[in-house]
């Protein structure tokens, strides 16, 4: 069965969105109380729930806590009502993954304390990606390949379990990744902070259980890899 990804209204940034994430091979539904852009989000193939999110009953009905559910995009153009979805969705799941939209700097902050995991500013974004499009065009080409086309290359992140096969391994010593011809782009070690760690950067991390590890790759050789942690673990 596919993942699922579900997106709170069909805005244009939400066009987008599904849209990138469906040729991610995610299955995709849409949120959308408004009749027209219901019946929009439907010709464009998605599956659409017609209702308001202005009360819990109709979040829980939703049934979030879904295992297949790997996030909810709170992506309405009005700041208050985006605000407030955030805010009851994370109060009734708390483990599930939120990304929000946010179209000013200064509310960043207020939807992060609503309990969203990601802020998505679109003019931040765009800023941006003209910076990198000036300076590093190779890059930026490269990077929208991988991310926004139908290319079976992809990023992925592997969160380590313990006992894990990499569990307490130098970043330096790990021979797994070049076997599955695989690029370890770096980790995220949330004990220390939440800040990046590139590979590239030198640093000999050493690799504990919740680790994050972001890989690039083919998509059946990332699939291989994730079975071999997920089965095989230290004696």
């Amino acid at each position: 069965m596919e993942n699922k990804i579900v997106i709170f209204s069909f805005t244009n940034i939400a066009k987008q969105i599904a849209k990138t994430l469906k040729m991610k091979n995610y299955h995709i539904i849409i949120i959308e109380e408004d009749e027209e852009l219901a019946q929009n989000a439907k010709k464009s193939g998605y599956e659409v729930i017609q209702i308001s999110l202005m009360n819990d009953d109709n979040i829980k009905s939703l049934h979030l806590d879904d295992s297949l559910i790997k996030g909810f995009f709170c992506l309405n153009n009005n700041k208050n009502t985006n605000l407030f979805v955030t805010l009851s969705v994370r109060h009734l799941y708390p483990k599930l993954k939120i990304i929000s939209v946010s179209f000013a700097s200064e509310d960043n902050k207020t939807i992060s304390l609503a309990g969203a995991d990601k802020i998505i500013n679109p003019y931040e974004i765009g800023a941006l990606r003209i910076f990198r499009l000036l300076h590093k065009p190779f890059i930026l080409d490269v990077l929208d390949n991988i991310l926004f086309s139908e290319s079976n290359i992809e990023v992925s992140e592997i969160t380590i379990k313990k006992n894990s096969l990499l569990d307490g391994v130098y970043l330096k010593d790990i021979q797994l990744i070049e076997k599955y011809n695989l690029i370890l782009l770096g980790l995220q070690d949330k004990e220390l902070s939440e800040k990046f760690i590139f590979y590239s950067s030198g640093i000999n991390h050493k690799i504990d259980a919740d680790d994050t590890l972001v890989v690039l790759g083919y998509s059946h050789d990332l699939k291989s890899f994730k079975l071999l942690l997920n089965n095989n673990h230290k004696q």
